[in-house]
Formats: structure tokens, C-alpha cells, sequence
């Protein structure tokens, strides 16, 4: 299946979007982040849009933890 995942970079709030193939719904976002972080976007996801344009409930996967100033 093909989904929209949408969202938006944590640093610059910049527009982020691609098209995912994805056998379900959290694997849809697993790759979608994955292909982010690849571009270098730490990626909020803001919505999943499946087949027939209906947007689907994801969980998104944990922000990975920021170090923390010594």
C-alpha cells in the first residue's frame, strides 16, 4: 500500500512529505522517519494519509533523546 506521510522538521519547522510503500500503517512511518533523518530532518509527523485520501492513525516512533548540557 502506498501512504502520504506528512510532518515537519523539529529544527526548522520546514515541510517535509513523501510517498512510503508500506505493508501497514507503523511501518509507513518507521520508513518515512528513517528516510528523514537519511535527508537530515528530525521529522514530526503531523498525519498518514492512506488509500482513498483517509488519513489513518499512526504512532509516531519516540524523538530520539538529546544529550544533555554537562
Amino acid at each position: 500500500m502506498t501512504y502520504l506521510i506528512v510532518g515537519l522538521d523539529r529544527n526548522t519547522l520546514t515541510p517535509w512529505r513523501r510517498h512510503v510503500l508500506a505493508g501497514d500503517v507503523t511501518t509507513a512511518v518507521r520508513l518515512g522517519c528513517a528516510r528523514a533523518a537519511a535527508q537530515g530532518v528530525q521529522l514530526v509527523v503531523a498525519a498518514v494519509i492512506g488509500p482513498g485520501s483517509n488519513v489513518v492513525t499512526a504512532v509516531a516512533p519516540a524523538a530520539p533523546a538529546k544529550p544533555q548540557a554537562a
